[in-house]
């Protein structure tokens, strides 16, 4: 279900797959055509009375580049860098050319503060009142209003009194106001290019302000540059002339520092890191000619009771002494070997060189025992060599640490000083670099379209305002006819009360639009068996009947959710239409409250249904027969204060038990069930009930209220009949349902 009261409309607009239905939408616009032509026209002609009044305007056209390159003459760097053409700049340099300075400065160039196009205050005062701006094309036509009439209408507000000290600026922001009204810029987003376009009454000066722009801002980009480079000279040559001092000052500090610590230098190294990088060499050294003789002792040594592993060391192997006894010991032993095979080891040659062998041995070990201690006296001295250097270099290494100490202070030092060197070189080249810049400076922009005097105006004629003017009203008009069809909330066709109420549609009943004075529908209906309207109560009795096929209903309830949407005159048009069948029927007026069949029947009675079930009357005299439909109908007359219970009774029963086994057809008119609680009991006595629907008028939410109550009490309705249709609107506008081919079915009614 949809919300109350825009189901309707939105049917109208919208498919069932909640796409826009062309069809709806145009059947809509043509309903509302009147509307919509009435918006139109106005809405063109006070288009086309604007574009009559209007002043021509010419607009001027200039542009500038942003030029990204710039001119090279050397690698110096420039004080105030050039442009980036990305959309930041671009932006940043289009909010520039629209600052109110910036006009300012244009307007004083151009003496255009003097203008009364653009000074308000110059201008001849023939409307004192201020009117807003959608109203400023129709100012001449206004100004021959009063100011009073148009401030009491809300056209023109009352002028703000301003004090005389104030006018002056005011009217001066008020002039720059009005050019930036009249000045357009843009750039496309994609090109280095800012179009100015500016727009006046007068040609020449549109063209002449344009480019007046563009050359200001050029000489503006220039004139930035060059005082950039004036500050940054005055800036960088007070730096210099303090840092010069601070460089002397710092390097005057490391020589003093150098001179009161002894941190002289030779060949890039301090006096003492040369001495003890010596001690450390003649250390390395002595200790390796100690553990050499060390090492010699101990061999010496360990092979005194080997003589001939001793040769193997090289100072008593190279002994001159130790050769020449070896060389002795030789003779003897190979005398000693001649003489053996000869004499014996008794003979007195051979005791002698025995002895004279013993003599050479014991010189030998003599010997030895002699460099033994020539070795021992040697690793002594190694030994106190190397004790001494120790001494010497631990004694340079405690003073090394203080000149380490001295030389971190120095260090300090140099740093500052060359710190503030570096600093003060630079400084030096950049002044003179700037200095050098001052006569190549180039804007970081150029003109690359001059403007010309328009020959044709740039404002819209007369005709292409009145043409926009019948655009917009006819859009306009179209929205609010779509906007007044969503507001309709009422139901029309059977695909709206299929998809609101969830029925079908028995029928679809049209207005009777050719009655005679005081003739009733189905008096209608019985002259003009043929019509369309006897077609329509013939289409729902037949659809009843189907509803049913094995068991047609012949007790038949017609109610609506609420009065006057044509139950009754439908109840009665049906009951007439199956008495004109040869069958009988009978027509029981069930609104006890506001009983209306009578009426409808155009009698007027004396006794019914209230005093039948008093018991004052019998059922005979209470049964009207109408002989003009052939109907019998049984009315209301007194009424009753408790119609519920009535309705509910077992007499109300029994009563219709005993009409069915009389009649062929009951139908039983009841009260509208948004009004009262009589249908919902009187609904229980029908074999079906048919719901009315006034077509256009009855509010889908009041219908579906209804029908739920209905549904409440276990009733559900055989179908919705929708009266009172505008066959030839209906079929027109397409609503979707057999009705829509109204005009092709005409021939087959005889209306």
């Amino acid at each position: 279900m949809t919300q109350v009261g825009s189901a309707a409309a939105e049917r109208s607009l919208f498919g069932d797959d909640d796409t826009i239905d062309l069809v709806g939408v145009l059947g809509t616009l043509r309903r509302r055509k009147w509307l919509i032509m009435t918006v139109t026209a106005i809405g063109t002609a006070v288009a086309a009375a604007i574009g009559m009044l209007m002043t021509p305007q010419y607009t001027a056209k200039s542009a500038v580049m942003i030029d990204p390159r710039q001119m090279q003459v050397t690698d110096i760097q420039q004080v105030l860098g050039g442009l980036t053409a990305n959309s930041s700049t671009m932006a940043t340099q289009i909010g520039l050319l629209q600052s109110r300075t910036f006009v300012a400065k244009v307007m004083d160039d151009l003496r255009l503060f003097e203008d009364p196009e653009f000074n308000p205050a110059l201008a001849a005062d023939t409307q004192t009142a201020s009117l807003p701006g959608f109203l400023q094309p129709l100012q001449n036509l206004i100004g021959y209003l009063p100011n009073e009439w148009l401030i009491a209408t809300g056209l023109a507000s009352q002028p703000t009194p301003v004090l005389e000290s104030e006018a002056p600026t005011r009217a001066r922001e008020k002039a720059i106001s009005n050019f930036l009204k009249n000045q357009t810029l843009y750039t496309d987003g994609q090109s280095y290019l800012i179009t100015i376009n500016f727009t006046s009454t007068d040609p020449a000066k549109a063209a002449v302000i344009a480019n007046r722009i563009a050359e200001l801002y050029i000489e503006d980009q220039v004139k930035s540059k060059l005082s950039a480079t004036d500050k940054a000279n005055d800036w960088l040559e007070q730096r210099i002339n303090a840092m010069r001092a601070e460089v002397q000052q710092a390097e005057q500090a490391v020589e003093r520092f150098k001179a009161a610590h002894n941190l002289q230098e030779a060949q890039g190294a301090t006096l003492n890191d040369q001495q003890l990088a010596d001690l450390n060499r003649e250390l390395m050294a002595s200790r390796a000619d100690l553990a050499e003789k060390q090492a010699k002792l101990r061999l010496v040594r360990d092979l005194r009771g080997n003589p001939d592993a001793l040769e193997t060391i090289g100072d008593v192997g190279a002994s001159p002494l130790i050769l020449r006894l070896r060389e002795q010991e030789v003779d003897l032993q190979r005398q000693e070997s001649e003489l053996r095979t000869l004499y014996g080891e008794r003979h007195p040659r051979m005791v002698q060189l025995q002895d004279e062998k013993s003599k050479v041995a014991a010189k030998i070990r003599s010997e030895v025992e002699r460099i033994t201690r020539q070795l021992e006296n040697d690793v002594r001295v190694a030994s106190t060599r190397v004790a001494s250097v120790e001494g010497q270099l631990a004694a340079l290494r405690n003073r090394n640490v203080q000149d380490r100490e001295a030389e971190v202070q120095l260090h300090e030092l140099e740093r500052a000083a060359e710190t503030s060197r570096t600093l003060y070189q630079q400084f030096l080249q950049r002044y003179k670099e700037t200095s050098q810049q001052q006569d190549i400076v180039e804007p970081d922009s150029r003109i690359v379209m001059v403007a010309t005097p328009p020959a044709t105006p740039s404002s819209l004629g007369t005709k292409l305002i009145a043409a926009g003017g019948f655009t917009v009203s006819f859009l306009l008009g179209s929205a609010l006819a779509l906007l007044l069809e969503r507001m309709d909330r009422g139901l029309r066709s059977a695909r709206e009360v299929e998809s609101a109420l969830g029925l079908s549609t028995l029928g679809l009943v049209p207005r009777v639009e050719r009655l005679r004075r005081n003739q009733r529908p189905h008096q209608y209906l019985r002259e003009k068996p043929l019509s369309s309207y006897a077609e329509a109560i013939r289409g729902v009795h037949t659809a009843l009947k189907l509803s049913s096929p094995n068991d047609p209903p012949k007790v038949v309830l017609v109610t609506s959710s609420l009065p006057e949407e044509g139950k009754t005159t439908f109840a009665v048009s049906l009951a007439s239409l199956v008495a004109r069948s040869q069958k009988r029927v009978l027509l029981i007026d069930l609104d006890l409250r506001h009983p209306s069949v009578h009426r409808e029947l155009g009698w007027q009675v004396s006794a019914g249904l209230v005093e039948y079930m008093a018991g004052e009357r019998t059922l005979q005299e209470v049964i009207h027969n109408d002989l003009e439909t052939g109907l019998h109908f049984l009315p209301v007359k007194a009424q009753t204060t408790t119609p519920t219970d009535l309705l509910e009774s077992e007499k109300m029963r029994q009563l219709i038990r005993i009409c069915r086994e009389n009649y062929d057809l009951i139908v039983l008119d009841s009260a509208p069930v948004a009004s009262v609680n009589d249908t919902r009991i009187a609904a229980l006595l029908a074999d079906k009930v048919v719901f009315v629907v006034h077509w256009g008028k009855t509010i889908e939410s009041a219908a579906r209220d209804s029908l739920q109550s209905l549904r409440d009490g276990g009733i559900e309705p055989a179908g919705v009949v929708l009266t009172q249709i505008d066959l030839r609107k209906h079929a027109q506008y397409g609503y979707g349902d057999i009705g829509q081919y109204y005009t092709r079915s005409r021939r087959y009614y005889v209306n």
